[in-house]
């Protein structure tokens, strides 16, 4: 049997999908055939404090919405999956366990590789062969600045996710 979602854990996945999709959208970057923005670090952060699961949802469903709202929605789906995979990875490496060092860069990489590998795919019918290998330098960008942000809040947030347990 599965365990119940509370209210207070299906509103902080709605909150932490929220500001994903916010900072997805603000700022835009434009870069290659979309654009650079810090919303995955929240994707990262969802994952490592919350779980694989709401790790997934937060990536999947918050930037999907951006994808939408931003005017990219023949991204929403790609997006939807490889967001979706990268908050649980993420999350099914880090959450709960000994953050390593070495599990912390293991985390990373997948991150990379998923975001990277699912877009080119993607971009493929989309744009040609040509336009889509532009992910191979845009991505690494994107995931460089969303691994730094994230690597700067987690510790704050694990130190006001203790405070909260306890209250």
């Amino acid at each position: 049997m599965t365990k119940p979602l509370h209210l207070q854990t299906f509103v902080r996945i709605a909150m932490m999908t929220a500001l994903s999709t916010v900072l997805t959208m603000f700022p835009q970057i434009p870069s290659g055939n979309g654009y650079l923005h810090f919303g995955d670090c929240i994707i990262y952060l969802t994952a490592i404090l919350m779980g694989p699961i709401p790790g997934a949802l937060t990536g999947g469903i918050g930037h999907a919405l951006a994808d939408i709202l931003s005017g990219y929605p023949v991204f929403a789906l790609p997006t939807l999956l490889i967001k979706g995979a990268i908050g649980f990875c993420v999350g099914k490496l880090l959450y709960g366990s000994k953050k390593s060092p070495l599990r912390q860069i293991l985390a990373a990489l997948a991150a990379l590789v998923l975001v990277t590998v699912g877009y080119f795919l993607a971009e493929i019918p989309l744009y040609g062969l040509g336009s889509a290998l532009l992910v191979f330098v845009t991505s690494p960008l994107q995931w460089l600045m969303s691994v730094v942000a994230a690597w700067i809040l987690l510790p704050v947030l694990t130190r006001l996710q203790t405070k909260i347990q306890r209250s």
